[in-house]
């Protein structure tokens, strides 16, 4: 989930912000990833790219040929709506070698105490019952998983030989067929190595273009990989504010404050029961005075 920071008041940093959604939001759509620009949700990666690239004046295709830009829709089309089901396949029968080959910490993703244990039971049974069916209804999760590994080698078979020995698709700059293939190849290609995956052995063995493109886009986009994957802050180039250590001197001044505020507390207390006995005694003193005058 993305906003965009154009609104007033919004406390948002930089041009936008990524917002951890603890995997409870989604798209009016059902979607993610989903941005907010200018008050308006946008769902779907492609209307995203689009909408992007219209409002910021950045068309990563400007330079590319009419036949390039059909070849390029191809290409994308074969990614998200091919290659994507033969990972998602793997995944929904791999559960486990998910969970530990994306070193998935449940509790920080859903933002919950509530033990590893029942929360990878819980997903295993929730989110691979639902994707298993998504698939099935797709279609790919008819086949064997030998069928749908070799669908999706098919897939980096077709990349692999289109980008040759060019650094990028179609040159020497990327493209957003370059953006889309690495957002999905990083998914195959940086899973743990300790993790058994046919679909990243084979890129390794039989496409090592492939391999070399993550590589490049990783270092042109996101310098900052490592610390992104570690903190799980993907503004890691935004400034933060400093946060205070909380020492001896912070504690001193806590129990200050503490100590201040029971303070204040204590004597509004005692104002306010001194001002109703001042009332009080005034309620007493006009009576008498009525007494007095009716005499």
């Amino acid at each position: 989930m993305w906003r965009e920071s154009s609104g007033e008041n919004r406390g948002w940093v930089g041009l936008g912000d990524n917002v951890d959604h603890k995997m409870k939001f989604r798209s009016k759509k059902g979607q993610l990833p989903f941005i907010e620009l200018n008050g308006e949700e946008i769902a779907d990666s492609t209307i995203i790219l689009r909408e992007l690239s219209s409002k910021f004046g950045k068309d990563l295709d400007a330079a590319l040929t009419s036949e390039q830009r059909s070849v390029s829709h191809a290409m994308i089309s074969m990614i998200e709506n091919h290659l994507v089901w033969a990972v998602a396949c793997w995944r929904t029968k791999n559960m486990d070698q998910v969970l530990k080959g994306y070193k998935v910490n449940l509790q920080h993703a859903l933002g919950t105490r509530i033990p590893a244990g029942i929360l990878n039971f819980f997903f295993k049974f929730t989110f691979g019952r639902k994707g298993a069916k998504k698939v099935k209804a797709q279609g790919m999760g008819v086949h064997t998983p030998e069928e749908v590994s070799q669908f999706g080698c098919a897939d980096l078979k077709v990349l692999s030989d289109m980008l040759a020995d060019k650094p990028f698709f179609f040159g020497d700059e990327p493209t957003t067929l370059d953006v889309v293939a690495f957002a999905h190849l990083a998914q195959i290609l940086y899973i743990d190595k300790e993790t058994p995956y046919n679909l990243r052995d084979y890129m390794q063995e039989n496409c090592p273009n492939l391999v070399g493109h993550c590589s490049r886009m990783k270092e042109r986009c996101f310098p900052d990989w490592d610390e992104i994957c570690s903190t799980l802050d993907i503004n890691t180039h935004l400034p933060k504010p400093e946060k205070q250590e909380e020492g001896k001197e912070g504690k001193e001044e806590a129990k200050e404050s503490k100590e201040s505020k029971e303070e204040k507390e204590g004597d509004k207390e005692k104002a306010d029961k001194e001002e109703k006995e001042m009332e009080k005694d005034k309620e007493v003193d006009e009576n008498k005075e009525k007494e007095k005058d009716g005499k």
